[in-house]
């Protein structure tokens, strides 16, 4: 039953697949500033605006639960194009999972920024939970099937 668990999380995170196909992940990317990071440097980079998130909700500071989720509402994408790091016969499914989460870390990120403008701290806390769920997810559905070298 364990195993089930990620998968079952991912289908309640994804927003409806006829909204995904609007938009592709080539023009996801494009639709980004492009910094000199390599995907593996811009997921660590998410990781900490996540970390910064939740020390923000802790502390009360809406500016730096602010800032942070601007790290992510904003982030940049990476030199190469993420899905080049699966093998091929993976690529259109994590091009989906890219669309996927991005609308969920959007979604979250903007949730969150609101509720702690508002003082509204157990609503930014639940919207960080659902934006740590979802990081999670996507990295336990992926993780391993990495060929090659995010770096």
């Amino acid at each position: 039953m364990k195993p089930l668990l990620p998968l079952a999380l991912a289908c309640l995170l994804f927003i409806p697949l006829a909204q995904a196909e609007e938009r592709t992940a080539d023009q996801l990317v494009a639709s980004k500033r492009q910094a000199d990071m390599t995907y593996r440097q811009l997921m660590e980079t998410m990781g900490a605006s996540l970390a910064m998130i939740q020390e923000g909700i802790v502390r009360e500071n809406a500016e730096l639960t602010k800032t942070a989720a601007d790290l992510i509402l904003k982030h940049p994408a990476p030199k190469q194009k993420p899905w080049t790091i699966m093998a091929d016969a993976d690529q259109a499914a994590f091009k989906q999972s890219l669309l996927s989460y991005d609308e969920v870390l959007d979604r979250e990120a903007r949730r969150i920024t609101e509720a702690a403008a508002a003082g509204d701290w157990l609503k930014a806390s639940q919207s960080a939970y659902a934006l740590t769920n979802a990081c999670i997810t996507c990295h336990v559905l992926w993780k391993n099937k990495v060929v090659t070298a995010a770096d």
